[in-house]
Formats: C-alpha cells, sequence, structure tokens
C-alpha cells in the first residue's frame, strides 16, 4: 500500500515525468554514437582508452592520484559504455540540482523542474560535449547541489548537509579549477546572502543561533580540506606552473625562477581575455546560430562560426594584411579576433521569458506585500460606518485565518534579488576586453589566470535557469494554481523549452567509429613480449596510418612520430613504405632491423598473418636494448592525502545516504 500511494504523489510523478523526458532528449542528441563502436567527436577528450584503463586508474589513485565517485566509472562498466553517458548523466544531475535548490525554496514542482530541467540543457553549459570538456561535466555532476545545500545549512544547521556541503564542494573541484572557483566565490556569496536573510528573517524572535552557524563552516571547511586536497595541491602546484608556461608561450616570453611568466602586464591581459563574449553575441541566448555554429569542420561543415569570439591578436608592426579568416585588411598595431568556438550559447527563448517574468513577479510581490503591511488610515466618515460586530452564529460561519506556518507553504522569492543582481555582474564579467568592468576582476587575486570571460556565461546560464524557476511558480500562483489547466500548461511549456533546447544541442555531435582502436592488435602484444620499447609507425596517414598508431597506443605499446628519435625499439611499417623508404631498406639489408611478425589489416584490427598475404610488418632494431621497467618511488604524503579523501568520500556518502533512507526525512523531502 505504502508503495502505491508513494508513486502517486505529485512529486514522484513529477520525478519520473521529467526522467522520462529528459531521457528522450538525451537519446535524441546522442544518436548515433550509443553503440560501444562509434563516440562523439571530442577534441579534447579520449575516445579510446587502454585495455587496462580500470588497473591503470586504480594504480594512480594508489599512487597519491585524484579520487571523486564518478571516477568509478573505469571499474563500473568501463569507459566506452560511459562514453556519451557520462555527458548524458552530469546534465540530468545538473538540473535535479538546480531542482534541489528551488524544492528548498518552496518552488512548486512545474517551477522547480521547469528551470531545472533548462540548465541541463542550456548551449553552453551541454554542447561542450562537443568540445570534450570533460571537467566540466564533473563539476555538474556535483557543483549545482551546492546552492541547495547552503540554503539547508543556514536554515536548518544540520551537520548531515554541512558534511554533505563540504563533500560537494571538493568532488566538483577534480578537474577544471578556474571554473570551480569562479562558482565556489558565488556559492560563498550566496551563503553571505542566506546568513544575512535568515538573520533579519529571525532578528524580532532571536532564535538565529551563530555558534551553530559557525560551527557548521567548521565541518564544512573540514571535509572540504580532507576530501579536495589531492586535487587541491594538483591545482596550486601543477595547473597554476602550466597557465604560466601557456601564457609565456603565447607571447614568446620565459617562465621567471619563481615559475612565472615574464611579459608584460598589457601582454598578460590580451592572452587572458581571448574569449571574451561579444556584446552581439548576447543575441543568440534568445536565437540559436544566429553568428554561426561550431568551428569544428566536422559539427559544422555548412555554417561555422562567424562572430567575434575567440583570441585576440594585435597584428605586429609592418606585418598588415588580410585578416586569416575573415579575409579583411588589417592594418599593423590593430586589435583582431580570430573567431574559434565548438559550442552553442543558447539559453533557450522560453527559458529567458520565464527568467524575466520570475524577476517582475518578484517586483509586483514586493509591492503587493508593501502595501498590506501598511494599511491606510480610516477616514471619520468611515469610522462612523463601521457595521456592528456579527452575531455569534456568524462569527461560527467565517472561516479561520491561514496559520503563520500555512501561509509560509508559498513560494519563497526573497532570493530573487540575489540571482537578479549576480545575472547582472557575471554578464558583465563575460564580457571581458569589451567592457572596462573586467579591469576589476583582472586586478584580483588569480586573476590575471583566468582565461577565456565568456567561462562566466555558465554562472549566468545558472543565475537564469533559477530565476526562470521562479518565473514559472508565479505564473502558476498568478494565473490560478488551484485550476489544472495552468499547471497542464506550464508543464507543456516547460516541455517544449527542453525539446528546443536539445533540437539545438543535437546540432553540435559528429560521429566517430572508434571499432579499429578497440579491435585486437597482434602486434602490439609482439611488443609486449618482446620486453616493450617504443614504436614508429612507418605508413602514411591515407593508408590508416593514424588509426593503427592509436590501436598500438591503446594495446599498451609506445609510439613516436619520428623514426629517428631516440631509443626507438620497434618499426611497424607497411610493404609500401618499407620499398619507398630507403633508410628503412638499408638497416634491414645490413641486419640491424630483424622481422618480429607479420600482419594483416582489416576492421577486425591487426591481426597475424603469413607473410606472403600480409600487409605490415614488426621490425625489431637489434641495437636498441629493451627499456629498464623504473618503478618510481612512492609519494607518502599524496598516498596519505589520497586515502583521507577516499575514507571521507565513503563516510560522508553513506552518512548522506542513511539519511535519504531514513524514513522520517524520505516522507518530508516531497
Amino acid at each position: 500500500m505504502k508503495i502505491k500511494e508513494f508513486f502517486r504523489r505529485p512529486s514522484t510523478i513529477a520525478f519520473l515525468a521529467f526522467t522520462g523526458l529528459y531521457a528522450v532528449c538525451m537519446a535524441f542528441v546522442f544518436w548515433g554514437t550509443w553503440a560501444l563502436d562509434k563516440a562523439p567527436v571530442e577534441p579534447d577528450n579520449a575516445i579510446f582508452y587502454p585495455i587496462n584503463d580500470a588497473a591503470r586508474w586504480f594504480a594512480d589513485v594508489c599512487a597519491g592520484g585524484r579520487f571523486v565517485p564518478s571516477d568509478l566509472m573505469h571499474v563500473v562498466g568501463g569507459m566506452y559504455f560511459w562514453q556519451e553517458l557520462q555527458y548524458a548523466l552530469a546534465a540530468y544531475l545538473a538540473a535535479l540540482g538546480v531542482v534541489f535548490y528551488l524544492r528548498g525554496r518552496r518552488v512548486p514542482l512545474v517551477g522547480a523542474y521547469g528551470g531545472g530541467a533548462a540548465y541541463g540543457l542550456m548551449g553552453y553549459c551541454f554542447t561542450l560535449f562537443s568540445a570534450g570538456h570533460l571537467g566540466w561535466f564533473i563539476w555538474l555532476m556535483y557543483g549545482p547541489f551546492a546552492f541547495g545545500l547552503v540554503d539547508r545549512c543556514v536554515r536548518k544547521g544540520k551537520w548531515r548537509n554541512w558534511a554533505l556541503l563540504g563533500a560537494v564542494l571538493a568532488w566538483s573541484s577534480a578537474q577544471q579549477p578556474d571554473m570551480w572557483l569562479l562558482f565556489a566565490v558565488l556559492t560563498f556569496a550566496y551563503g553571505v546572502w542566506c546568513i544575512v536573510r535568515e538573520w533579519r528573517g529571525r532578528a524580532q524572535s532571536g532564535d538565529f543561533r551563530w555558534g551553530r552557524l559557525f560551527a557548521g563552516v567548521g565541518v564544512c571547511a573540514a571535509v572540504v580540506s580532507l576530501t579536495g586536497a589531492p586535487q587541491f595541491g594538483h591545482a596550486l602546484i601543477h595547473d597554476l606552473a602550466g597557465r604560466d608556461k601557456q601564457i609565456a608561450d603565447s607571447s614568446g616570453a620565459l617562465v621567471s625562477a619563481d615559475g612565472k611568466a615574464d611579459v608584460s602586464r598589457e601582454k598578460r591581459w590580451e592572452f587572458c581575455t581571448s574569449w571574451s563574449l561579444p556584446p552581439e553575441d548576447t543575441l543568440e541566448f534568445v536565437a540559436a546560430e544566429v553568428h554561426g555554429g561550431s568551428n569544428d569542420p566536422r559539427v559544422s561543415p555548412k555554417n561555422p562560426y562567424r562572430g567575434r569570439l575567440g583570441q585576440q591578436v594585435v597584428v605586429p608592426p609592418g606585418q598588415g594584411g588580410r585578416h586569416p579568416v575573415t579575409g579583411e585588411i588589417v592594418k599593423p598595431g590593430e586589435r583582431i579576433w580570430i573567431p574559434y568556438r565548438q559550442h552553442s550559447l543558447y539559453f533557450g527563448f522560453l527559458t529567458v521569458l520565464f527568467a524575466a517574468v520570475g524577476v517582475v513577479g518578484w517586483w509586483k510581490k514586493r509591492k503587493a506585500d508593501a502595501q498590506e503591511r501598511v494599511p491606510p488610515a480610516p477616514s471619520a466618515d468611515a469610522q462612523e460606518r463601521v457595521p456592528p460586530a456579527p452575531s455569534a452564529d456568524a462569527q461560527e460561519r467565517v472561516p479561520p485565518a491561514l496559520s503563520t506556518k500555512h501561509q509560509a507553504l508559498g513560494t519563497s522569492y526573497s532570493d530573487v534579488p540575489f540571482w537578479t543582481i549576480s545575472a547582472l555582474v557575471v554578464y558583465l564579467c563575460a564580457l571581458g576586453c569589451f567592457t572596462p568592468f573586467y579591469r576589476l576582476v583582472f586586478a584580483l587575486p588569480f586573476g590575471d589566470y583566468l582565461r577565456a570571460p565568456v567561462k562566466f556565461v555558465h554562472l549566468l546560464e545558472f543565475c537564469v535557469a533559477v530565476l526562470a524557476g521562479y518565473g514559472l511558480a508565479w505564473a502558476h500562483e498568478r494565473f490560478g494554481s488551484a485550476r489544472a489547466w495552468v499547471g497542464a500548461a506550464l508543464c507543456v511549456l516547460a516541455a517544449v523549452n527542453v525539446i528546443d533546447l536539445a533540437r539545438v544541442d543535437g546540432k553540435y555531435l559528429a560521429v566517430e567509429d572508434v571499432s579499429f582502436q578497440k579491435a585486437p592488435n597482434d602486434a602490439a602484444e609482439d611488443v609486449v613480449k618482446a620486453g616493450g620499447g617504443k614504436v614508429f609507425v612507418a605508413m602514411p596517414p591515407q593508408d590508416g596510418g593514424r588509426l593503427v598508431r592509436d590501436s598500438m597506443g591503446v594495446h599498451l605499446a609506445e609510439t613516436v612520430d619520428d623514426q629517428a628519435a631516440e631509443g626507438v625499439r620497434f618499426v611497424l611499417a607497411s610493404g609500401k613504405t618499407l620499398r619507398a623508404d630507403k633508410t628503412l631498406n638499408e638497416r634491414w639489408g645490413r641486419g640491424e632491423l630483424v622481422p618480429v611478425g607479420f600482419y594483416s589489416l582489416s576492421r577486425q584490427g591487426v591481426r597475424k598473418a603469413a607473410q606472403n598475404a600480409a600487409a605490415l610488418v614488426l621490425l625489431q632494431a637489434k641495437n636498441v636494448p629493451a627499456p629498464a621497467k623504473d618503478k618510481p618511488s612512492a609519494n607518502r604524503a599524496a598516498q596519505a592525502m589520497t586515502l583521507l579523501s577516499v575514507l571521507m568520500t565513503v563516510g560522508v556518502g553513506a552518512w548522506a545516504a542513511c539519511g535519504c533512507l531514513n524514513g522520517r526525512t524520505w516522507r518530508k523531502a516531497a
């Protein structure tokens, strides 16, 4: 009976409907890539993996590497199974993170799921799968829940919420620390807002407990530090050094002894403000692909992006001419933009519309509440016309006033000003070099390490999605929450918005076949049996050289691009290359290269074959010894931090799961 009641609850029905709609949208977006031998084109992310991927991941964690719960994909199902599913899962969890926050602010189901569903599929948020920016999707799996947890922590003060907030902040920092830093600042700002909001609301009752608040912050800080120590250390040591090298390489400067790029402040500004959001691209928030799609020809071959979002370059003195992309005449000293992007900027027309409705609705409710709090003074004539007090029978027929608790069940719009102001501020930041405002950001600590101000659009998307949820809530109340057709109409509009976003997102998918890389490679196995070593694949790309090299790498062999590279121990060559390459012929003739195996080449991979039917031959250099099996020394400090991180992850996760499975908590969650 309880199970039937559970599935009849409006909250359960809404969750299942949302999940079903999202599943359909994801199936559409990634259509053609769900087979394990197909993958989306992702230039910045792997689409094929070593055959011992799970063992490599486990060894890295044991050696002191980073660990977050989503890393278990390496051992649960394998990365080929999660190739597209990891992006779909991240978008789904991001949407639920917004739902979690909005339900905490008593937003009705249609508003919470409408705003959350829009966020998960917003253009810049989701279409980065086309670039392979997996680090952003790692944040999406955890980060959006931080705002709902902050609200609950400040309002309720439960230790479990504080601990889970710390874990969520730590897990979301695993990759792409610059995006994590931006959202961490926004989370902190929202936390301050919540404290002021609750303190002012409880000023008269005096039940705001500062001691418990500071203790909760301490619990959160401890969990963040212990759970996120491996990734924080990696970010401070490796990521900052890598960014300095990037800046130095872009300006032709050297990295100084203290590790910082020795470049002028203006050169650093040029580097950090490349990929600023051009003001005219704001139109793409409501009209998809106004200036084109992706600059990856595999994704948008007929409609590349033609705007100003891209790298900014100052034409060197004496080097004017034509713009490398647009063909326009450029002059020495002129600042130009080389357009390049691999994502959409589409928020959804209905998303933006409902966000505007949310702001207007808050303003109207604010004015209405202010008028109710200050009733007009009655005139003398009105006082003379005061009706007599009702009789006892009449008093019995008057319905009692709503209790304070019942009145509090309505949507709380008190956070709308925060999200509105935040949206305006992050939009100005996203404009980057197109506005003087970004000089303030550049002057902040680590501000001169943040590249691509367009990243602030991620924060803008979150603010707009939340405001859209409030807009749907206000429309629900304004047109009559008791009327069934109002809720149904808003649900249809929210679903249409999600489908529209999925339609645009699907344009950023290109399919790549990985069946050959996954297929067996007997040549690579023979290299391993012979003791291992560097392998040069002597095949031109048109004969499948790139695919063979990829396959060798997947199957544990180390490949190089230059046969003259030091330490090359094997050469995998085609018959055509052997005949055309004089050096290989001479070395083979002198006996320096000894045949190890002969292979055929087909969709089934690189397989052993008879010499007279072989397309490839594996040659071993006699004078190159097998590489020594160096065992790196263990970093005990890193291993200790990783162990603490894993223990904290398991502990906090189990604590949170116990809370969710608790019957009373489960009933109240709806």
